[in-house]
Formats: C-alpha cells, sequence, structure tokens
C-alpha cells in the first residue's frame, strides 16, 4: 500500500482482533464444549462489515492501477479459493462456497470502475446504499449454486460463512466513498488531519492491520489446532 495511516490499520486490526475472538467463541459452540454461546444470537456481522468497509477505504489509499487492482482482486480469490477447498474436505456440509474473503476479492475487481478520481465519493456512496436496499427485496431461498454469489441461496444452503455480493458490495463502496471522502488523493482530510502521531498503545492493533491476511488465513486452524490439543475427545468426533 503507497499511502498507510494508522488509524486505518488500527480499525482493521480491531476488526479482525474481534472476528478472530468470536470464531473463538463459534468453535467453542461449534465443538459442544461451550455450547451456551448463540451464534445466531451473537452475530459476527457487525464485525464482517467494519472489515469489509475498511477494505473498501483501503482501495483508495493503495492508490493502484486498475492494473494492480485486478491482480490484487485475483489474489485474493486464490486464497478463498484455497478456504473452499479446505472446508469442504473437512466439513462439507457447510463448506464455505462465498464467505468474506470471496466477497471481498470480487468487490475489489468490481469495484474498479468506482476507483476513478473522476468518480464522486457520493455516487460510490449511493451506489452501495442501493445495492444494500436491494437485498431487502431479494428472496431467502430459491435460487441455485450460479446466485449464491448475488445473496439468493437455494433451498437448504448452509455455510460457516456467507457474505454475498448483495447487500455486502454495497458496504464495501461505502467504504470506498469513506475513502474518497476522507483520504483525497491520499491524504487526510477534515478532522483527519489534525489527528496526532500514533500512540504506541496502537502498535499491537496495527501490527494486526497490516498482516491481516495472514492472520485471517491462519487464525481458525490455530483455534481448532489449540481446542484439539486442550480438548480431543471434543474436537476428533467432530471432524472425523
Amino acid at each position: 500500500m503507497s499511502g498507510r495511516y494508522y488509524e486505518v490499520d488500527a480499525l482493521r486490526g480491531t476488526a479482525l482482533l474481534l472476528m478472530v475472538l468470536y470464531h473463538i467463541a463459534y468453535c467453542l459452540y461449534f465443538f459442544r464444549i461451550y455450547p451456551l454461546f448463540d451464534p445466531y444470537a451473537f452475530t459476527g456481522k457487525p464485525v464482517a462489515a467494519i472489515f469489509i468497509a475498511v477494505a473498501g477505504v483501503s482501495l483508495i489509499l493503495a492508490n493502484r492501477t486498475p492494473a494492480g487492482t485486478l491482480k490484487r482482486g485475483a489474489k485474493l480469490l486464490v486464497f478463498a479459493f484455497i478456504i473452499t477447498v479446505v472446508t469442504w474436505i473437512v466439513y462439507p456440509q457447510n463448506c464455505v462456497i462465498f464467505g468474506i474473503l470471496h466477497l471481498i476479492g470480487c468487490g475489489t475487481i468490481l469495484a474498479i470502475p468506482f476507483l476513478s478520481g473522476s468518480v464522486q465519493w457520493y455516487i460510490c456512496a449511493a451506489v452501495g446504499a442501493g445495492i444494500i436496499l436491494l437485498s431487502v427485496f431479494l428472496p431467502d431461498t430459491g435460487g441455485s449454486l450460479l446466485l449464491l454469489p448475488l445473496g439468493i441461496p437455494y433451498t437448504g444452503f448452509t455455510s460457516l460463512d456467507y457474505e454475498p455480493l448483495i447487500p455486502w458490495f454495497g458496504v464495501l463502496l461505502a467504504g470506498v466513498a469513506a475513502g474518497k471522502l476522507l483520504y483525497p488523493e491520499g491524504k487526510r482530510r477534515m478532522l483527519l488531519s489534525r489527528i496526532p502521531k500514533m500512540p504506541k498503545a496502537l502498535s499491537p492493533l496495527c501490527f494486526i492491520g497490516r498482516h491481516s491476511l495472514l492472520i485471517y488465513m491462519l487464525h481458525v486452524p490455530v483455534i481448532i489446532l489449540c481446542l484439539f490439543l486442550l480438548f480431543p475427545e471434543a474436537v476428533l468426533p467432530t471432524l472425523f
């Protein structure tokens, strides 16, 4: 990324840390180690929204060429495909077909026209809001495998992670709009121009934020490995 700002890295790191904590709680529930946690009552969607919106802001700060942005999106989709394959092998009933990394990879590519300097922030915001609003009118089921990325799942579809383009691409575009508004030409604007130098206390969060892809790819296997070492009698029957 050509322009890094600690507040963006810290926000991304915070979102990722919250995501890790949520996945720890979810794994405890999934393996029936601590079944009192209800992932349907305590959804991780707000954390995902922050993570996706920050990804949109980062597209502005990265200042890549369209070809560079396309390459970045393709790279994310490769990692997303790895997640699909691994979850299909380990837990085929709920494998991740279009999760958050699939969304950000596709969204990065689809956002290329909106990254142009000739596209104003309010256009990105309006299109993003329209996509989010469109999700209200989509049917909950009745789709097909091909319609999963658009947010129309087929009957009986379940997944460990599912963030379709509608509405989540709208959230990413909201992040793009925020990036254009707050960081025009890659420089802080408005109140952000007055924030002080990075406090040392934020260094760990910024480190996490700068290495978000690596941590995202590794954190669930590490959580499962730790739970296996601590509670093998609970983990083994579920995985095998």
